[in-house]
């Protein structure tokens, strides 16, 4: 009999049902940090042939997700690696998410979420002129007046570090500033 008609005409009564372990299914996908040993229902497996190996239930099973047949596996001995292969990527797919789901890093509860009212301004600050992209020279902001950046000054003992520079008003004026006296408008559109 061929699996997609051994899979349509599984016996999924709760004798042939087997618990399945998350973590488990993590090892064989490559998945680390998964610790998962609560009861969990989504996942399921059914043998389609078993045996009995010393003390351990072995064969072959099917293995459900949101009953929807998604891998068949077989384990011949007690000591023996359970071998899985997939039913179709897409249903490998679908496990491996819902196992990353059980990952410690994903439910971390000390998740930094933004205060999505917090009003962090209308500018940035840059601290170094090393930091600087082309772009900035044009949008600078001083004391609230759009200025131009003319010139880096370097000073060779900063080693990269530099913070002062020329400057030029609207009206021609020049005058020198320390790089952390400027604002930078956020890359926004109008």
């Amino acid at each position: 009999m061929k699996i997609k008609d051994i899979i349509k005409k599984v016996n999924k009564s709760d004798k042939f049902k087997d618990s399945v372990c998350v973590g488990e299914i993590a090892e064989e996908m490559d998945i680390f940090d998964v610790h998962c040993w609560e009861e969990q229902n989504r996942l399921v497996s059914y043998y389609i042939g078993s045996w009995y190996c010393t003390d351990s239930y072995v064969g072959y099973k099917v293995y459900f997700f949101d009953d929807e047949p998604v891998a068949v596996t077989s384990q011949l001995g007690r000591k023996c690696d359970e071998k899985f292969e997939w039913i179709s990527k897409e249903a490998y797919i679908k496990v491996r998410d819902y196992v990353i789901s059980f990952r410690e890093d994903v439910l971390n509860d000390n998740i930094p979420l933004a205060n999505m009212d917090e009003d962090i301004g209308d500018t940035y600050k840059i601290n170094f002129n090393g930091q600087l992209f082309d772009y900035h020279k044009e949008i600078a902001l001083y004391n609230g007046k759009n200025v131009k950046i003319v010139e880096l000054i370097k000073d060779k003992k900063n080693y990269g570090t530099d913070s002062e520079l020329k400057i030029q008003y609207e009206n021609g004026e020049i005058i020198i500033i320390n790089i952390k006296e400027l604002d930078f408008p956020y890359n926004l559109n109008k």
